[in-house]
C-alpha cells in the first residue's frame, strides 16, 4: 500500500492524534478528510455518515477523542458508554455502505483487565473487568472490537484495532478538571514555574509505574499499521519503557524550569501499581521507527503548552 496514493478520513480531528495524523498524512501526499468530535455533539452522527458516504475513503482512522480524566469516568459513565458504542456502530455501517476497504479503531490501555499480568499482552484483553471506575469505557471499546471482527466475518472489510500506550504531546487536553496524567502535570508544574510557587502537591506515594508515547510517535506507529498490519487481534503499540510517577514528575518540573518543592499528598490513592503494554508483537510484526526520549518529548510538549498560553520564563 502506498499512503499517498490513498483517500483517508479520520474522526476526532480536535484530538491531538487525530490533529498529528492530518498534518502527517497531508505531507505524505495522501488526500485526506477529517470529522471532529462527536462525542462533543452525539447529534452529529447523521454528518459523520454524510461525510463518509460523499468521500467514499479507502482507509478510516478511528480516533475516538474521548480520553478523560477519572473524574469524567465516574461523573458520567452512561454518557461514556453509549458514545462510544453508538458512534462506531455508525461508523461501521456507513464504511461498509460507502465499500471502505480498511478501518483502523484506535483503543486505548483501558481496555485491558485490571487485574492480569505487566506487560499486558494482546491475547489477554478479555482475562477479566478493567479497573473499577474504567468498566463503562473499558467495556465499550472491547464491544468495538467484536463488531469489527463481525463485520470483518460478514463483509470483509479489513478493520484492526490499535491498542495505544498513555499518548501525550502538544494539542492534549490541559482542562484541570478532565486531563489525563502527563497534561495535568505539565499544567501545574508550568503555571508553578511562571507564578513562582515554591511547592507543588502531588497525588499518592510517586510510586506507581506508567508507559506513555509522545503523540507523533504513536500516529508513526497507527500508519505503519495500516500499511503493514492486516490480523484481527488487537495489536499494542507503545515504547514499553515504564517510568515511576515520581520520575516522571521529577523530569517535567526539571523541563518547565521549577526550582521548588514537591510534596507527595500520600492520603490520595496511587492506582494500578503499573499500567505498560507488551510490544513484543509490534515490534515483530511492523517495520522499527525512531521514538523519542521521555525527557525530549515532555520537553517539545512544555515548549508547545508555553507558546499556547505565552508564557515567558526569565531566568
Amino acid at each position: 500500500m502506498n499512503i499517498a496514493d490513498e483517500k483517508i478520513l479520520i474522526t476526532g480531528i480536535n484530538d491531538m492524534i487525530g490533529l498529528s495524523m492530518l498534518s502527517t498524512l497531508k505531507q505524505m501526499g495522501a488526500t485526506v478528510v477529517g470529522v471532529g468530535d462527536i462525542h462533543e455533539d452525539i447529534g452529529s452522527l447523521s454528518y459523520l455518515e454524510s461525510e463518509i458516504l460523499r468521500f467514499k475513503p479507502s482507509i478510516v482512522f478511528h480516533i475516538p477523542g474521548d480520553r478523560h480524566g477519572i473524574a469524567v469516568h465516574q461523573n458520567s459513565p452512561g454518557n461514556i458508554y453509549y458514545e462510544s458504542v453508538v458512534i462506531f456502530a455508525h461508523l461501521l455501517e456507513a464504511s461498509r455502505r460507502a465499500g471502505v476497504k480498511k478501518i483502523i479503531n484506535v483503543l486505548s490501555n483501558c481496555v485491558y483487565p485490571e487485574k492480569i499480568n505487566v506487560p499486558y499482552k494482546e491475547n489477554e484483553i478479555w482475562e477479566g473487568l478493567p479497573e473499577k471506575t474504567l468498566i463503562p469505557h473499558g467495556l465499550a471499546r472491547r464491544v468495538s472490537i467484536v463488531h469489527s471482527n463481525a463485520y470483518r466475518a460478514q463483509y470483509g472489510i479489513n478493520t484492526i484495532s490499535i491498542v495505544l500506550a498513555s499518548v501525550y504531546g502538544p494539542n492534549d487536553n490541559f482542562n484541570p478538571k478532565s486531563s489525563q496524567v502527563m497534561a495535568s502535570m505539565i499544567q501545574r508544574f508550568v503555571e508553578a514555574t511562571d507564578n513562582k510557587l515554591d511547592k507543588v502537591v502531588s497525588w499518592g506515594t510517586g510510586r506507581p509505574k506508567r508507559e506513555f508515547i509522545h503523540v507523533n510517535d504513536a500516529v508513526h506507529g497507527l500508519i505503519l499499521s495500516s500499511i503493514y498490519y492486516n490480523e484481527e487481534a488487537p495489536l499494542n503499540i507503545g515504547t514499553q519503557q515504564e517510568y515511576s510517577i515520581k520520575e516522571v514528575t521529577e523530569i517535567v518540573a526539571n523541563c518547565a524550569g521549577f526550582l521548588g518543592e514537591i510534596e507527595w499528598d500520600t492520603t490520595k490513592p496511587d492506582g494500578r501499581e503499573r499500567v505498560c503494554l507488551d510490544c513484543s508483537r509490534m515490534k515483530s510484526l511492523l517495520p522499527p521507527w525512531e521514538k523519542q526520549s521521555l525527557e525530549t518529548g515532555i520537553q517539545d510538549t512544555i515548549e508547545w503548552f508555553r507558546k499556547l498560553n505565552k508564557i515567558v520564563v526569565v531566568s
